[in-house]
């Protein structure tokens, strides 16, 4: 959403998250890295993300980057793969100011928010646990394989990779002198676009972020960033969602919502295989809409009945005098999250196929409650 589009007083702060998968050595066929907040960044305790953060202006929208691009041999061609062309797409991912298309890869300050987005999202993973996934010159023409910090320590013994990740967390444009001094670009094409989220437009200062997935066939090693992450874990969807149940993770809505999809997919190589194709297919933009029921909180999705044509002007709870079921037994759609004062953790609802040809999120199974 640009700021025209929504209430002027509020501002949705834009940021990309990578949900980040690799091969399991046991068990689970894949798992996902996961990250438990400092004290200092977590909203409450054991607050865990996906790793991700804020749009840097200044660094991922610098038009050095295009030069940089350019200079080691990335075509045009090769950036416009990644710019899905669709009347429909969020404004999150619509072309930041008024040129045309064709302007977006040349000196101009418009850029396509695909790229803009992959880069925060890939220096970001690199300033919170030291995963840097960039390409060789080499490894360009293979857009099918990931390169990692390892094997760059490897190419570049000299590779000081806490400097360099003090560096970039402490000045974000750091990201592309450390790709010029590693001879190195960021590998957008590693990243597959997954879902989009907006904090409903109740929370005034809140956040609108693109989620993208990327498949690693082992477990990178990590150095983590100690004013921003406490702990990484590396577990299943069906494990996490089982230490969330407990207590021992906490999770935001979304994070709940993307690992009830995953339940929907246990393979790595066949989640892989999904992930590439429904990128093609774009994303919706899920902006939740909140109502106040008599024995609870709903918060309605994109498709649902009680969805709205303007969801970010929904800046107060609507009160309903209908219980929660009450509601979602008056309603023919159903897409949406419920909590009562009888439950701990959200419940999540859709009832009809899920939108740009996505997974449906799953319910929990019955035994992970009694675990």
């Amino acid at each position: 959403m640009t700021q025209s589009a929504i209430n002027p007083n509020i501002r949705w702060r834009t940021s990309a998250s990578i949900i980040l998968v690799s091969t399991a050595a046991a068990g689970e066929d894949y798992n996902l890295l996961m990250l438990k907040r400092s004290e200092a960044t977590a909203i409450t305790s054991n607050h865990s993300v996906f790793p991700g953060g804020l749009l840097d202006t200044e660094a991922d929208e610098n038009v050095a980057w295009l030069d940089y691009f350019e200079q080691f041999g990335v075509s045009q061609a090769a950036l416009r793969r990644l710019v899905l062309i669709d009347e429909h797409r969020p404004a999150i991912l619509a072309p930041q100011g008024n040129g045309c298309y064709d302007r977006f890869f040349k000196r101009s300050k418009i850029w396509a928010r695909e790229i803009t987005l992959r880069l925060t999202a890939l220096r970001e993973c690199f300033e919170e646990v030291g995963i840097l996934l960039c390409r060789s010159r080499e490894q360009l023409e293979q857009l099918d394989a990931v390169a990692l910090t390892a094997q760059f320590q490897q190419q570049h013994p000299n590779f000081d990779r806490e400097s360099w990740q003090r560096r970039v967390h402490n000045k974000p444009s750091e990201f592309l002198h450390l790709c010029r001094e590693l001879q190195v670009v960021p590998d957008l094409w590693a990243l597959h676009e997954w879902s989009a989220w907006a904090s409903p437009a109740i929370i005034k200062k809140g956040y609108e972020t693109v989620f993208y997935m990327v498949f690693v066939d082992t477990q990178p090693s990590l150095l983590v960033e100690p004013t921003e992450v406490k702990e990484c874990l590396w577990r299943s969807p069906l494990e996490l969602l089982r230490l969330y149940l407990h207590g021992e993770l906490w999770f935001m809505p979304p994070q709940v919502y993307e690992l009830l999809r995953l339940l929907c997919i246990k393979d790595y190589h066949k989640l892989l295989e999904f992930a590439a194709d429904r990128s093609k297919l774009g994303t919706t933009m899920f902006l939740p809409v909140c109502y106040s029921c008599s024995d609870g909180l709903i918060f309605v999705l994109p498709g649902d009945d009680l969805y709205v044509p303007e969801p970010q002007l929904s800046t107060k709870v609507i009160e309903l005098a209908d219980t929660v079921a009450e509601l979602r037994d008056l309603s023919k759609c159903v897409h949406r999250y419920e909590i009562t004062s009888q439950d701990s953790f959200y419940k999540v609802l859709l009832n009809f196929p899920a939108l740009n040809g996505h997974l449906p999120p799953k319910s929990l199974p019955v035994q992970l409650h009694k675990l």
